[in-house]
């Protein structure tokens, strides 16, 4: 059957044919940018590049009817183009100017936007400033995930450890990510943005930053907004399958791999926790850890596209599913030092981790003329189940020869659906709308944490100072959230020569809808006869047994029943907007409006702490001002400024204690939003097709920051603030995407190819101890040495390269590309200290990945090494006296080996 199955797709992709060609003015012989070429009554087709060249990929044998157009050109036929299978064909045209307007078609061809000249043209097009990378890009370099594609584009770093981004020093609170256009919830109760890892590259068309404010974005945004957009069927039907393998290299450190109990394979796992106290065989799994093999990393993928053609119409559908699992393992190193620079905690050990990502999309466009209608759902499941099992010093706790222990497993599964609209009236209006239902569930079912003390590393006694010594623990995350955008196009006045209006007007809409319920529930295990145990057998004294007589009891919030913390929180957000764009010359294009926005949240909550409530209801008004002056064909000067503002999220504002191992963070119901003032300044210019240098200047001015920092108290918890009144912050980016050789002749093609970025910075901020005293009412009390700190999480340099190598022989359908990446990102403050509690700061980081991507005919095939410097993930606490290393790991070198086959 496999046999078979193989010859008919080796039959039915040899049928595949290529047209490819140039598209000139026949009077200037200049180039035609953007001009369409396609395949008449099909959806295939494609437009033209800088240099005006095209290529239709993947063509049935058949004969066709091949349309070429461009707006104010005349429309030519080539008719009875006969394809052959295995064919090249190169077709020329040259458009005159047209006298009569062209009639509209059936079915209109889409720009291939995973292509990187595509995205450049419309950089280069586009009213205001915005970056983007697109799919074959991420291929070539072999990015996985669309947080590690976002981190290609200058100025945006991710952050280690929190899985959030960093765009031009301004961390999580600060950024927004959508989803073709759409909002999308956040995944985790302590960040407000969705973690971009959990969107794989198999389902992205491209990413664009825009780190401009105009009118439609949601104006919680003083960084940059993150677009995703999702992969889309365009040209011929395809099926395609891919394995991969792999390893990392620290997992053969491990002379054992441990996990703990419960979870299996694929993630897919969850164990509700006890409705009662009377029995402990209500707790599913048992203590011990378990031990696991290290298999190697594996992956599986599928992807098909099909286009249904009609009369007068076309539907379009693609389809996606994959999974992926690693295996991980490290040393780990965790500090926590007080102002008299004694350790408190003093641990070090091991961590093992398994993780799981299962993903599936389906996307259907449905086509008729000018009209297009897109529903997008999209399926994610992510697990990671760990393990931590550290050794050293707790003081007043476990002062022999401490172990602490946890085991943990998170899943999440995202679940997005989206309806959205495209509508062309007439030449001059245009309508898009948007409508969205996202689901987010967040789990961590059963987490367990032992601390245990005695000499003997084998055998100990439980601490017994605290009854949450000895814990287990479940939260459970829900948020629903409904989101709608809607704009309308109207456009004016004689146009220049080559643009498409004097002006244009966009009025819309936009709000959305969320509702979140946050519930946990601690189970303190409190000693009442104490024992030497085997650490490996935890589950011989924490059983059904022992609790009936006795020996321990559990409870939560010291009482016999069972209480949880919980909070709910809503947020009701409304706008309209108005933005007007006018070509005020044939070179100086202005472009500026007016969001007005209406933010009501709410936050409810009941924890160990407090109970309470909190809302506010505010009347935003951001304005939004533009110019893009061309100062030649090749090259445009941009000057934009806004004004918006940053919320503090649900998670900050509940009273509520969130505990690590060496740490722990409360919430401050008292926060408020900030305002924040933005400006920039960019020069761009673009030498040939694929090419760009680029620099800009901008500079950031936020009144009222919200930190986190170091809570002047005895347990010295983590908290947060509006820490003092304004922070400043000013930078300038380089960008340069660059062909160093590009030779073609009949045979073969080779093609070196640089991409570099690098962003500076220097950012400030007011600390001012009175301010979130008398603003807390003496809740929240910090004692800051200085007066002036960084802005958290702004890295004073960032740097990015990659150098790609492409071969391709014609004759033999044989393609190798070799890609060496580079990043840098430099010391960064990762906490603000209290008195002499110096600052927490992530030290810098250098990784190297090489990847090697090879497609012989429509086999691909690729070799990837990731992080192959491999440098130690350090934190570094910087007390008056001196540094300590408070936080230490190695992330591993991933190696991978993966093969595809296109149907």
């Amino acid at each position: 059957m496999l046999q078979l199955l193989c010859a008919i797709s080796l039959f039915a992709v040899a049928q595949n044919g290529k047209i490819k060609g140039l598209v000139t003015d026949e009077k200037t012989n200049e180039p035609l940018v953007g001009a369409t070429v396609m395949l008449e009554r099909t959806t295939t087709g494609t437009v033209t590049d800088f240099d005006g060249k095209y290529a239709i990929e993947s063509v049935p044998p058949g004969t066709y009817t091949l349309r070429c157009s461009f707006i104010s050109y005349e429309t030519k036929l080539l008719p009875d183009i006969s394809v052959k299978a295995g064919q090249e064909l190169e077709f020329n045209f040259q458009l005159g100017e047209s006298t009569v307007e062209i009639g509209g078609v059936d079915v209109v061809a889409k720009a291939n936007r995973e292509s990187e000249s595509m995205l450049l043209i419309d950089q280069k097009e586009a009213a205001v400033s915005r970056e983007s990378i697109g799919a074959k890009q991420l291929s070539a370099q072999g990015v996985s995930d669309a947080a590690s594609a976002a981190a290609k584009i200058t100025g945006v770093t991710k952050q280690e450890g929190s899985k959030t981004l960093n765009i031009r020093g301004l961390g999580d609170r600060y950024n927004t990510t959508t989803l073709n256009g759409l909002p999308l919830p956040s995944n985790n109760a302590e960040n407000k943005n969705i973690d971009l890892e959990l969107f794989s590259t198999d389902i992205i068309e491209f990413i664009s930053v825009e780190k401009a404010f105009t009118p439609s974005m949601l104006g919680d945004c003083a960084g940059a907004n993150v677009n995703i957009s999702s992969k889309k069927q365009r040209g011929s039907d395809f099926l395609n399958v891919g394995i991969k393998s792999g390893f990392n290299t620290e997992t053969s450190n491990a002379d054992e791999f441990y996990l703990s109990d419960g979870p299996g394979y694929f993630g897919f796992y969850n164990t509700s926790g006890p409705t009662s106290l009377d029995s402990y065989n209500v707790f599913k799994n048992k203590w011990n850890p378990q031990k696991k093999t290290v298999y190697p990393t594996s992956g599986l993928s599928m992807a098909t596209g099909k286009s249904f053609r009609f009369e007068h119409s076309a539907l379009n559908a693609f389809l996606t599913a994959s999974f992926d699992n690693e295996y991980k393992y490290s040393g780990l190193l965790e500090r926590k030092i007080n102002a008299s620079d004694i350790e408190q905690k003093d641990l070090e050990g091991t961590q093992y981790s398994y993780e799981t990502q299962t993903t599936g999309m389906l996307n259907l466009n449905y086509q008729k003329g000018t009209d297009n209608y897109y529903f997008n759902s999209i399926f994610l499941n992510t697990s990671d189940q760990s393990l931590k099992d550290l050794r050293g010093y707790v003081v007043d706790v476990a002062e022999d020869s401490a172990l602490v222990r946890r085991s943990e497993f998170e899943r999440t599964t995202v679940w997005v659906n989206q309806l959205l609209g495209e509508h062309e009236f007439s030449k001059k209006m245009k309508m898009e709308w948007g409508l969205a239902y996202n689901n987010i569930h967040n789990i961590i079912p059963d987490r367990r944490h032992n601390t245990m003390d005695g000499t003997d590393p084998d055998y100990k006694f439980f601490a017994t100072n605290d009854q949450s010594n000895n814990n287990r623990y479940f939260h459970d995350l829900k948020e629903n959230e409904l989101a709608a955008n809607a704009s309308f196009d109207y456009s004016f006045g004689e146009p220049f020569d080559g643009q498409d209006y004097r002006g244009k007007l966009t009025v819309g809409y936009s709000g959305k809808y969320k509702d979140r319920s946050f519930i946990a529930t601690q189970f303190n295990h409190k000693i009442i006869t104490n024992q030497t145990i085997d650490v490996m057998d935890i589950d011989s004294y924490f059983n059904d047994a022992n609790l009936q007589a006795g020996y321990f009891k559990v409870r939560t919030f010291s009482s016999n029943y069972i209480i949880s913390s919980t909070y709910d929180g809503k947020q009701f957000i409304n706008a309209g907007f108005l933005n007007l764009e006018y070509n005020l010359s044939q070179k100086l294009l202005f472009s500026g409006g007016l969001r007005l926005e209406n933010v009501y949240q709410k936050i409810e909550y009941s924890t160990t702490l407090d109970e309470g409530e909190g809302d506010f209801n505010e009347l935003k008004f951001l304005p939004d001002f533009a110019l893009k002056y061309a100062l030649n064909d090749k090259s445009n000067l941009r000057f934009s400024s806004g004004i918006t503002y940053t919320l503090p999220q649900f998670k900050e504002t509940a009273l509520f204690l969130f505990e690590g191992i060496t740490d722990a963070v409360v919430g401050n119901p008292y926060l408020y939003p900030s305002k924040d003032y933005n400006a920039d300044l960019k020069w761009e210019y673009f030498p040939k097709t694929g090419e760009l240098l680029s620099a800009a200047v901008f500079g950031k001015y936020i009144s009222n920051p919200i930190n986190k920092f170091v809570m002047a108290s005895a347990s010295n918890d983590y908290t947060y603030a509006n820490t003092g009144d304004w922070a400043q912050l000013y930078g300038l980016e380089l960008e340069a995407r660059k062909n160093i050789i590009n030779i073609e002749n009949e045979a073969i093609s080779k093609k070196l190819f640089l991409i570099a970025n690098m962003t500076l910075m220097y950012t400030n901020q007011k600390l001012d101890n009175k301010k979130i005293n008398e603003e807390t009412e003496g809740l929240v009390n910090s004692n800051f040495i200085q007066n002036h700190e960084e802005l958290q999480g702004a890295a004073p340099l960032i740097a990015n390269a990659s150098l790609s190598y492409t071969m391709k022989w014609k004759n033999s359908n044989f393609s190798l590309t070799p890609t060496v990446i580079y990043a840098y990102t430099s010391d960064r403050l990762f906490l603000i200290g209290y008195s002499k509690i110096g600052k927490q700061v992530d030290k810098a980081i250098n990784n190297l990945d090489i990847v090697i991507k090879s497609k012989i005919k429509h086999l691909g095939i690729s070799l990837s090494a990731k992080n192959i410097l491999n440098p130690n993930i350090d934190r570094m606490q910087e007390n008056e006296s001196q540094d300590f290393l408070i936080r230490s790991y190695k992330k591993g070198t991933k190696i991978s080996f993966g093969l595809s086959y296109e149907f």
